[in-house]
């Protein structure tokens, strides 16, 4: 649902930069993380808020308990605006949409790393030390095991794709002898 994962984005943005402004980026963060995790623990909680049919006081009554004295002002209002303009149902990728923005804006970002088996601790840091340098962020990891790649690994960053696994470098073979001339014998 693209639209939807836009609508987040503009939210995230609006609440990093009142966050910012604020100084309590982290601490918006931070909790929102918490709240994520919350939600993320209870399906029935995720279900009611998706419901169009539960009302918007119910859906308000249910976030301020959930949330108590735990979070911000300004998280709070973020949440209950986002409930407000029919998007509870969307609190769940909330968190990854906020995290996102905040990566950004700080020069960070996530590489989802999968490879056939787990990197060692000198492999996982060669390989941050080069994604950094090709991108100029700093580079978290995000790491998952494939035993079908056969043998190296494949990077996901932003928009991006590095495959470098030996299960593609094996198609590509196949590729180019299916491509390739048959010679002729006389």
């Amino acid at each position: 649902m693209a639209s939807a994962r836009l609508v987040l984005q503009r939210y995230a943005v609006a609440l990093y930069q009142l966050a910012h402004e604020h100084g309590t980026t982290e601490q918006v963060e931070a909790e929102l993380m918490d709240l994520d995790a919350m939600l993320a623990a209870d399906v029935g909680l995720r279900e009611h808020l998706a419901n169009p049919r539960l009302g918007r006081d119910v859906k308000h009554r249910i976030l301020l308990q959930l949330m108590g004295a735990r979070v911000s002002d300004l998280l709070r209002r973020t949440v209950l605006l986002l409930v407000d303009k029919g998007r509870a149902g969307l609190l769940p990728e909330f968190a990854e949409a906020f995290n996102e923005v905040a990566m950004k804006a700080s020069g960070r970002e996530v590489a989802q790393v999968t490879s056939a088996v787990p990197l060692d601790e000198a492999g996982r840091r060669a390989l941050r030390e080069r994604l950094e340098r090709l991108t100029g962020k700093r580079i978290t990891l995000s790491e998952a095991v494939d035993g079908s790649l056969l043998g190296g690994l494949r990077v996901v960053l932003g928009s991006r794709m590095i495959d470098g696994s030996l299960r593609r470098r094996l198609q590509d073979i196949e590729q180019k002898m299916l491509r390739a001339p048959l010679g002729r014998r006389s």
